[in-house]
């Protein structure tokens, strides 16, 4: 790897604050580069984006899709390529908004953990039918997401309500639904921020719907699994100088069960047909990172 792509690949693993739809942009931006001006290091590239980011789908796949396209069609599809993904996931976002809104019925209160593009989708869908009864976000700890995206939507003049992480489970009740977007979907997990599992678990015991969404690039690569790594945030975010004998767990991620989730929306198909119908073949020029 030369010199000029080393700190763009390290700047894209020392970022644990972008989402992950960010980071996968970034990868796209980078390899499309590196295929223009350095084409012979494009697949070495490829793998050092695979292992920057071990817990996230979206960046081994953008890496897996535009090895494919060049397997088949050559150097000078990446662009191409990298521009058909991103239409593909702009139509999963609606047509996963439109699944989950065909399943409501009247009025929902939509509860969520963080952030997330798929969840925006989903209340403005809801608001158009004339089905959201309001928003709870929860804060999201230690970087605040959450907050973030209750002044957006206060913005948008929704009716939100923001709560502490802990404080989320007293809303899931009544007519409430629990919608998250999710950073991976692995054989029988789906990866998501942490403290997601607590609120999914408390809501399945209460009744609640539950829905995770997300787009095709979240499926992660089956042949990868022995590189997925659930990675920490540094111990500063949530402790600044620890003493002596003081460990900080600040992980970024946690998991859950497929069975914990009323259904996980891939777009419009439920997971089971979207694992089943899509083309998930690994990259020749990735089969060395297989363990």
């Amino acid at each position: 790897m030369t010199a000029a792509w080393e700190p763009k690949i390290r700047a894209l693993s020392a970022d644990l604050r972008s989402p992950s739809s960010v980071l996968a942009l970034r990868a796209g931006d980078l390899l499309r580069e590196v295929a223009s001006t350095d084409p012979e290091l494009l697949a070495e590239a490829a793998r050092a984006i695979v292992l920057s980011q071990p817990a996230l789908a979206a960046v081994a796949n953008v890496a897996n899709f535009v090895l494919r396209a060049v397997e088949v069609l050559g150097m000078a599809s990446v662009g191409n390529a990298l521009d058909s993904l991103r239409q593909g996931l702009d139509a999963d976002r609606h047509a996963a908004a439109a699944a989950l809104v065909e399943r409501v019925h009247s009025p929902v209160r939509v509860v969520t953990t963080s952030a997330n593009v798929l969840v925006a989708e989903v209340i403005q869908a809801l608001h158009r039918r004339e089905l959201l009864a309001g928003v709870v976000c929860a804060e999201s700890r230690p970087l605040h997401e959450g907050t973030a995206f209750a002044r957006w939507l206060a913005a948008q003049e929704r009716t939100v309500t923001l709560v502490s992480d802990a404080g989320l489970c007293a809303h899931l009740e009544g007519n409430a639904i629990l919608v998250v977007g999710v950073e991976s979907i692995l054989p029988r997990h789906v990866v998501h921020r942490t403290g997601t599992r607590m609120h999914a678990v408390w809501a399945r015991l209460a009744g609640v719907p539950r829905f995770a969404l997300a787009t095709r690039d979240r499926i992660y690569p089956q042949e990868l699994l022995g590189r997925f790594a659930l990675p920490s945030h540094p111990p500063s975010e949530l402790l600044r100088d620890p003493p002596a004998g003081l460990s900080v767990d600040s992980r970024a991620y946690d998991v859950s069960e497929h069975e914990t989730w009323s259904e996980i929306l891939v777009g419009g198909q439920p997971v089971t047909i979207a694992e089943q119908r899509g083309d998930h073949k690994l990259a020749r020029c990735l089969e060395q990172l297989v363990v």
